[in-house]
């Protein structure tokens, strides 16, 4: 009995003050060492009392301010060292608000956001005082005070949609003409008042229709996606598309092929194999007559459109947000939103934002916040990333195996941090929430509390909760 004791008060020494305990990635903790929570079946399981809230779909859904949580009392055969606890929200990206506009008040038409950088900010737009040039720049160091430098582009080059940057070069996108064919201009200065180099056509899409995106992934490949107008008449649908085309390059100027990829947004109806033709815009036309018919297959059933992208990935998911025109004709066009794991599939609809504008919208990270910048509006938005800032949590332990908890944490709130990847502009690396356990005792058995607040009156939905532990004490 003794020696067993001295064993116990040894090894409980060991677990709780050794920092080499910490587990290291090249030894992951095996699923005895887990506690995960993630299905439905698994949240039913854990959950011992709650109050305000619904478990739905493998989620934890509040429905009112200070909803609550508490687990069962997980429990082991020997005594283990809580290592860390990590909370995942829903990749649902919520909680949008409106605010203020934040670019420069001279500024029109569509804009494109740079932030290259912490404190190095770039926006592009046409410029009201300058009929006889195309797009100007701008540079911010706080998102607050802009200094004008100038055009980036000629007014035949007039109609910039994207930008992205890579080892110190700008890579202007625009279309020529209107909506059509993404041409390129790389600019390595932006303050000299002067259009870069002028590299021209990068994709022919036979469909018509770009407004493209163009988003440079953290593997440094370029990605553009654009509208694909052959399954709707885009002249009635504000020049947007149910269907939208996807294609990539490893410099940003060559390699783009139309549909290299499958549609990263297609909300087609049912085809009819009717082919009719549609009057394209007189800014269209600004090449003479295209040897490409403007023609379209007539679909049954009503179709919304989309249009004028913009893309970021956070974390492990990407997101794009355009124009949303919806069919219904009682419903202003708006932001829409859509979301994918992987880049090369097809997005899932994700929501919508604000209504009655033209959005045309660009999106980005800077000064610790994502800023939606739209088009024609009175406001911009502004979130502070998918992860709603709402839960408080706190983790007892039960030391002596009674079944009863002995020692709790504090309730605290835990989020997920964001920041943006050294050397892309639309790249931004999420840090997922969790909770400092070090000062927690070792124990038999453990025991999670959630408290769940509304933030602008919007939830947190809770996805997973995951807990691991080390040692292995008799």
């Amino acid at each position: 009995m003794l020696k067993n004791t001295i064993i116990i008060i040894a090894s409980f020494l060991v677990v709780g003050c050794n920092p080499n305990l910490k587990r290291s990635k090249s030894n992951p903790a095996s699923d005895s060492e887990r506690w995960k929570i993630k299905t439905q079946q698994e949240w039913q399981a854990a959950k011992g009392k709650s109050s305000g809230l619904d478990i739905k779909d493998g989620l934890v859904h509040p429905q009112k301010d200070a909803a609550y949580f508490s687990s069962t009392l997980k429990k082991f055969k020997r005594m283990r060292k809580l290592e860390s606890i990590t909370l995942k929200q829903t990749p649902q990206w919520n909680n949008w608000q409106a605010i203020p506009k934040v670019t420069p008040p001279e500024a029109s038409d569509a804009p494109v956001f740079i932030p290259v950088s912490k404190g190095n900010y770039w926006f592009l737009s046409r410029y009201s005082g300058d009929a006889a040039n195309g797009y100007h720049a701008w540079h911010s160091k706080d998102m607050k005070s802009w200094k004008h430098y100038g055009p980036v582009s000629s007014s035949v080059n007039k109609w910039v949609t994207s930008a992205e940057y890579a080892d110190g070069k700008f890579y202007i996108y625009y279309d020529k003409p209107n909506d059509e064919d993404p041409h390129l201009i790389i600019d390595e200065d932006l303050t000299d008042g002067k259009q870069g180099k002028e590299i021209g056509k990068v994709l022919k899409d036979p469909t018509h229709g770009s407004d493209m995106a163009v988003f440079r992934n953290d593997d440094g490949i370029f990605h553009i996606i654009y509208e694909d107008w052959s399954p709707i008449n885009p002249r009635e649908n504000s020049w947007d598309s149910p269907l939208a085309g996807h294609a990539d390059s490893p410099d940003g100027i060559n390699g783009f092929e139309p549909h290299e990829y499958p549609p990263p947004i297609d909300k087609r109806t049912t085809p009819t194999g009717i082919i009719k033709p549609y009057k394209p815009a007189r800014n269209q036309l600004v090449h003479g007559p295209d040897p490409t018919p403007y023609t379209y297959e007539v679909h049954e059933g009503p179709q919304d459109a989309f249009g004028d992208y913009t893309a970021i990935k956070v974390g492990g998911q990407y997101y794009i947000f355009c124009d949303y025109d919806p069919h219904d004709e009682s419903k202003g066009m708006r932001v829409g939103r859509w979301r994918s794991d992987d880049i090369a599939k097809e997005f899932v609809w994700d929501g919508e934002i604000g209504e009655g504008f033209h959005p045309d919208p660009t999106v980005g990270f800077a000064e610790g916040k994502f800023y939606l910048i739209v088009q024609r509006n009175s406001n911009d938005f502004i979130s502070d990333g998918p992860w709603v800032d709402g839960i408080e949590i706190r983790v007892g332990v039960d030391t002596n195996n009674d079944g009863n908890i002995d020692d709790w944490t504090d309730f605290t709130k835990v989020k997920e941090t964001y920041s943006q990847k050294p050397g892309f502009v639309r790249v931004v690396e999420a840090f997922p929430a969790t909770l400092d356990v070090s000062g927690l005792k070792a124990g038999y058995g453990f025991k999670v509390d959630m408290k769940f607040h509304n933030k602008n009156k919007v939830f947190p939905i809770l996805d997973s909760f995951e807990a691991s532990f080390v040692g292995d004490l008799k």
